[in-house]
């Protein structure tokens, strides 16, 4: 079985609740195809998951990738 990845970007928004991925904005991760369902996925981030939404498009040197805007994070979990 084969599955297909994707690169997306992260936007994070501003608000104390982020600070602990404060770090994370604007960088691209690699992630499973087929774990977004209508334009939202969940992604966990050390001991937090995002609840991520899809806003865009962005281009870089390597191609087109989606861009997904933090939604809601969870309390931590450990």
């Amino acid at each position: 079985m084969t599955f297909e990845t994707r690169r997306i970007k992260l936007d994070i928004p501003d608000g104390p609740e982020y600070d602990q991925v404060r770090d994370m904005h604007g960088h691209t991760v690699t992630v499973f195809a087929s774990t977004e369902i209508n334009g939202e996925r969940s992604l966990k981030i050390g001991s937090r998951t995002l609840q991520l939404r899809k806003v865009g498009v962005d281009e870089d040197d390597e191609g087109t990738m989606d861009v997904y805007r933090a939604e809601s994070i969870s309390e931590p979990s450990y």
